[in-house]
């Protein structure tokens, strides 16, 4: 093979990997060092695999209240969903990206895979399939709420969570 058509070659395979790494924006794009050291009439090294964007993760944002917000004392939160989830109504079961929200108000969450306890004041089962609750009359002062998505058995998804700290004025 001619030099120039190796060169080309590898300007080529450069050319595209940087361009697929700038896609992905998860990491700066870096040139392929051991491409560019190839000795001079060397056979072009296979194409490696050209890196995929992350797998996005399965999770809960909490649109309203916004951290920091100051609130009445009947509070609205309203979530979304984000990646590879679906929100449904609580059956029972455990199925892999299926889930609903649970809601801790002023409490710990439990930890991911344990399994999230009944209903009280401070921790609430969306088990409806909704994806909005309104606390009503709580207390002035500074709360604090964690969004967390749970299997239809109740136990804590692997997701990412979201909180929000907002204060009740009085």
């Amino acid at each position: 093979m001619q030099r120039s058509t190796v060169r080309t070659n590898m300007l080529t395979l450069l050319s595209f990997t940087v361009v697929a790494l700038a896609a992905c924006e998860s990491k700066p794009a870096k040139s392929d060092s051991s491409a560019a050291a190839a000795p001079p009439g060397a056979s072009a090294a296979p194409a490696a695999a050209t890196p995929t964007a992350a797998t996005p993760t399965a999770g809960v944002t909490i649109v309203s209240p916004k951290d920091g917000d100051t609130t009445s004392a009947d509070v609205t939160v309203v979530l979304s969903k984000q990646g590879p989830v679906s929100i449904e109504k609580a059956n029972s079961t455990k199925a892999e990206g299926v889930g609903h929200y649970h809601l801790f108000l002023d409490t710990s969450a439990v930890a991911d895979g344990q399994v999230i306890p009944p209903a009280t004041k401070h921790m609430v089962h969306i088990g409806t399939g909704d994806s909005s609750y309104t606390f009503k009359g709580l207390t002035p002062g500074q709360h604090e709420i964690v969004a967390v998505i749970g299997y239809g058995d109740h136990s804590a998804m692997a997701a990412t969570r979201d909180t929000v700290r907002f204060f009740v004025k009085k």
